[in-house]
C-alpha cells in the first residue's frame, strides 16, 4: 500500500488535523510522503490560499508543490461539490482529479489524500466520494469524532464504505474537546470498532486551541500521539 486515503464520519470531525500529523509523523521518519486534497469547497477568493487546508498539509509534509497538482477543485461556496459547482456555473470533470490523483500518487513513496466532508458527500449528483475512492482502489482511514453519537456515525460510515466495496484501513477517534475522557468515549469507540469489525487505532488527543474551522499551529499537532505513530508504523511497514 502506498496510499492512504481520509475520511471521516462528518465535516469537523478531524481529517485536517489527522492526515497533517500523519504527514508530519512520515516526514520525520525519512519518508517520501506526499499529501493531497483533490476537492475543496469553501474557499474564500478573499482569503490567502496560504491558509488553506492543502497549504496546512502540505506545510506539514514540508512540501510547497502547485494547487494544480493536489487540489485541482477548488471551489468558493462551503457546500458539497454537487451543489457549489453548478452555482458557481463549474461541471466537474470527475476523471481528469482522477488522473491528477494517480500521476501525483506515483511522485511519492506514501501518499496522503484527505476527501472533503464523510464519505458520502456527493461530488455530482451520481457520483459520491465513496465511488471517487473505490475508483482509486485506495483502502480508507475512517476518521471519528470520539463523543457520544460516535456508534452510530462509524458504523453507518463503515457500512456505506462496504457497500462499494471500499477497503477499510481502520478507524481513527478524534477529540473535539479537552479534559478527562467521559464514558462515553471510554466505551463508544471501541464498542463501534467490534461491531463493524474494523481495526481501532484508538484516540487522537485533543490540541488545547482547536476550532473545527482553524486547526492548530503546525507545530502542536498530535504527531507523537499512541494513534499518530502506530498509523504511521502501519504505512511504513506495508511499503516494505
Amino acid at each position: 500500500m502506498s496510499c492512504l486515503f481520509i475520511t471521516g464520519t462528518d465535516t469537523g470531525c478531524g481529517k485536517t488535523v489527522v492526515t497533517a500529523s500523519l504527514a508530519k509523523a512520515l516526514a520525520a521518519r525519512g519518508v517520501d510522503v506526499g499529501v493531497a486534497k483533490p476537492f475543496a469547497s469553501g474557499l474564500d477568493p478573499e482569503t490567502p490560499e496560504e491558509i488553506s487546508d492543502i497549504r496546512y498539509l502540505q506545510r506539514a509534509a514540508g512540501l510547497n508543490e502547485p494547487l494544480e497538482q493536489v487540489c485541482p477543485i477548488r471551489l468558493r461556496l462551503p457546500l458539497a461539490p454537487a451543489n457549489a459547482a453548478p452555482l458557481e456555473g463549474k461541471q466537474l470533470n470527475i476523471e481528469m482529479v482522477a488522473r491528477a490523483m494517480r500521476r501525483y500518487m506515483s511522485c511519492h513513496k506514501i501518499t496522503l489524500i484527505e476527501g472533503i466532508g464523510g464519505a458520502a458527500v456527493p461530488l455530482t449528483e451520481s457520483y459520491l466520494v465513496s465511488d471517487f475512492v473505490k475508483d482509486l482502489a485506495v483502502p480508507v482511514l475512517i476518521v471519528s469524532r470520539s463523543a457520544l453519537g460516535t456508534i452510530n456515525h462509524t458504523l453507518l460510515t463503515v457500512e456505506h464504505l462496504r457497500s462499494k466495496n471500499v477497503t477499510i484501513f481502520g478507524l481513527a477517534f478524534n477529540r473535539i474537546h479537552g479534559g478527562a475522557l467521559d464514558l462515553a468515549e471510554e466505551v463508544g469507540p471501541p464498542l463501534a470498532a467490534r461491531i463493524a469489525g474494523v481495526r481501532n487505532f484508538g484516540i487522537v488527543p485533543f490540541v488545547s486551541g482547536t476550532h473545527p474551522d482553524t486547526p492548530p499551529p503546525i507545530e502542536d499537532l498530535p504527531v507523537f500521539s499512541d494513534t499518530i505513530m502506530e498509523i504511521a508504523e502501519e504505512l511504513c511497514s506495508s511499503t516494505h
